[in-house]
């Protein structure tokens, strides 16, 4: 196989990864919206989606790293080139591409560790006040209306 097909290879992975990372922060926007929105019963479809998105990535990951291989093979590179090294050893054209990559690869994964830390910043809130919010009914129980209580009642001990 020539360096070129190598390259068309490496290119096409590249870019399948994009579309990846990109499917992946369309789903972690929907998760953080399921959340913001109170629909808790869908959460669980929302993580699948994202599970499955992940697992899909890995395996294109060991596609681009299978390729990448061989493309140092053949420019006789270290077997574990960054794509700055292989731009280096290419022609300017294929090059520009693959630096073009690199860079649009950057700012997808900055992009993307941004929102995870947002969804998981929401998410924790949420949580967080869903437990403050269970721990007073738990500490002060429902409102009696001078009726004489016991603290603690069935809302409180699991059937909520």
């Amino acid at each position: 196989m020539s360096t070129d097909d190598l390259l068309t290879q490496l290119v096409e992975s590249l870019d399948r990864d994009l579309e990846l990372l990109s499917i992946l922060r369309y789903r972690l926007v929907v998760l953080g919206a399921l959340a913001g929105a109170d629909q808790g019963p869908s959460l669980p479809v929302a993580v699948r989606e994202i599970e499955h998105t992940y697992e899909s990535l890995r395996l294109a990951d060991l596609v681009r790293a299978s390729v990448t291989t061989r493309l140092a093979d053949e420019l006789t590179l270290d077997p574990r080139p960054r794509l700055g090294e292989l731009a280096a050893h290419v022609s300017a054209g294929w090059a520009d591409v693959l630096l073009d990559r690199r860079r649009a690869l950057i700012e997808a994964v900055t992009s993307l560790q941004s929102l995870t830390d947002a969804v998981h910043s929401a998410m924790g809130r949420r949580a967080a006040l869903a437990e403050e919010a269970l721990s007073f009914l738990q500490t002060h129980g429902a409102a009696t209306y001078g009726r004489p209580s016991s603290h603690g009642g069935v809302l409180v001990n699991g059937a909520i």
